[in-house]
């Protein structure tokens, strides 16, 4: 091909050969210097589970764990023998909910299980001081990307995803034991739940604003806005005291989290919690589900293809256990210089 001059197009002149052999794999929406870096831990990675697993010996018990996940999930026979019956017993677990009481009752153990719950919890390095750690809560994620694909102005745009979103879970829903009526009225529920949320939570724009999720509240103060909930109780369960403050990362969304959650609604709840459960355990199941629960994530981003198995479980395993494995990787291929190295710049910078 004919070069471009410098002074015409200075990108296209630097990168037309690259432009003319890349390749975008399947798999992902982009290619680039980046990606290449986390191929490459990607395939290091790999590799050192596999050895792992084949030598029966690991550097510690956290790696031990990641890598029997990683054999597991890499397990494609087991999993299309067992197809969605693993998910199941969960399901019914919600489903048998009757009320707020009886979500009270088994609130701790829905947190400790990751199931969805109209607020979303975790520990972290409190902001203002770092030695200390933080309880922090927020709204929950809703269906769409962002909160402004809801709006009106973008209405055709947030139907066309919406759609997108909904025949996946339709195609989900028609493996489990409910009849085609409740399939109907589970799904209708979930996004009228979801509705609600959107109009709650902040933006991608608002979360930006980092300094502003930072709002430290009283727990009592908490607890009386999150009624019907227990909160309170629930975090004497989980973590055997109850701190004066929590970190409220979305005020807007607690001030009106009656809106979302109440007696009233709890059906809407339910509906939603069942399916948003279904549609999270996809990756965990057969391959036939995992490309049904990957097919709204492939239209949003452009992927011609799912990961292949092997790859699939290094992701979720080395997600899983993220922070054991950044570590194994960064001692194994950089060693003590290196982080000499990081440690020595970031107290310069300080």
């Amino acid at each position: 091909m004919e070069k471009v001059r410098i002074q015409d197009d200075l990108y296209n002149h630097v990168n037309a050969e690259w432009l003319e052999t890349a390749v975008i794999p399947d798999d992902k929406p982009s290619t680039g210097g980046f990606a290449d870096l986390e191929d490459g831990v990607e395939k290091n990675l790999i590799s050192d589970f596999n050895e792992m697993l084949e030598k029966g010996t690991y550097p510690n018990h956290h790696l031990e764990n990641a890598c029997k996940l990683f054999k597991a999930v890499k397990d494609v026979k087991r999993r299309n023998r067992d197809g969605i019956r693993p998910v199941l017993k969960t399901l019914n677990r919600i489903n048998k909910l009757n009320g707020v009481s009886n979500l009270n009752r088994h609130l701790k153990d829905f947190v400790l299980d990751d199931l969805p719950l109209p607020f979303a919890m975790s520990v972290q390095p409190d902001m203002k001081n770092t030695s200390v750690n933080s309880i922090c809560i927020q709204g929950p994620s809703c269906i769409l990307p962002d909160t402004t694909y809801y709006l009106e102005p973008v209405a055709q745009q947030r139907d066309m995803m919406l759609g997108l979103w909904s025949n996946m879970a339709k195609a989900l829903l028609s493996k489990t034991r409910l009849s085609a009526e409740e399939q109907e009225l589970f799904l209708a529920d979930t996004l009228k739940f979801d509705a609600i949320i959107a109009t709650l939570v902040k933006s991608s724009e608002e979360w930006s604003e980092y300094a502003n999720i930072y709002n430290p509240m009283k727990v009592g103060h908490v607890n009386s806005l999150m009624k019907p909930l227990k909160f309170k109780k629930l975090l004497l369960d989980l973590f055997g005291v109850v701190p004066e403050y929590i970190v409220v990362a979305e005020p807007r969304f607690f001030k009106n989290f009656k809106t979302l959650f109440s007696e009233e609604n709890f059906v809407l709840y339910k509906h939603w919690a069942y399916v948003m459960a279904l549609v999270g355990s996809t990756s965990f199941l057969s391959e036939e589900l995992r490309e049904i629960g990957s097919s709204f994530r492939m239209a949003l981003m452009g992927l011609r293809a799912i990961p292949s198995p092997e790859k699939h479980a290094y992701r979720l395993a080395g997600n899983m256990f993220s922070q054991p494995v950044g570590l194994f990787y960064g001692e194994k291929y950089f060693g003590p210089e290196a982080k000499k190295d990081v440690v020595d710049m970031v107290n310069e910078i300080i």
